[in-house]
């Protein structure tokens, strides 16, 4: 399926929202390289499939909201039943964004979300709201990758250390950022050299 994005389309809206990024990653203390190393994996695999997802759970979640009829089922295979997709720059689930968020929040790391309340994975109103703001909300979206690569570290390495993870644990947290496998992968690999290539390069992508 055709991609939306190829690489240097996304380098460049890494660059136009490089402040952003750059904010984000400073508010949570993590080198900006990371976040951006990651977006430059994600962005450039986005198709009209991941547009076509992002419909589908919207509108089951009008739907939801108007008939509150429909019964969330986390292991459907139905494509037509979706009520969580990957969204935004960071390519983030709504149940992965909870996740984060609440590891965040157990750790006692601030956060600077504007949410409200208890958050429960798999409750139907946390997920519809989340999902929504991710898929609608740019800072929030990365904000929330942010978070992603923090619970990542600490699931992978059992620390938050940012500033000294060696190769073999940073290569950790990016695999673990794109899925749940306890291993390098090529993901993990990919994005490690992407990684590098922020870490060296402080002028502005072209």
């Amino acid at each position: 399926m055709f991609r939306r994005h190829d690489n240097g389309k996304a380098k460049r809206i890494i660059e136009e929202q490089r402040s952003l990024i750059e904010n984000i990653c400073a508010f949570y203390h993590i080198p900006s390289a990371y976040l951006k190393s990651v977006l430059l994996m994600e962005i450039p695999e986005t198709n009209f499939l991941d547009v076509l997802a992002d419909g589908v759970v919207s509108f089951n979640w009008l739907r939801y909201s108007l008939f509150r009829s429909f019964v969330l089922d986390r292991h459907t295979r139905n494509p037509l039943r979706k009520f969580d997709s990957s969204t935004g720059y960071g390519q983030i689930f709504s149940q992965v964004a909870i996740e984060a968020i609440l590891f965040a929040e157990s750790e006692g790391i601030p956060l600077n979300l504007g949410l409200s309340g208890e958050l429960y994975p798999f409750n139907p109103e946390d997920l519809k709201r989340i999902w929504k703001r991710l898929h609608s909300d740019r800072v929030f979206n990365l904000s929330c990758a942010a978070l992603n690569l923090l619970h990542a570290a600490f699931e992978m390495t059992g620390r938050i250390d940012f500033e000294n993870y060696n190769e073999e644990e940073i290569k950790m947290i990016l695999s673990r950022y794109n899925g749940t496998a306890q291993r390098i992968s090529n993901y993990g690999e990919q994005a490690y050299q992407y990684y590098l290539d922020f870490c060296k390069n402080a002028e502005p992508l072209s």
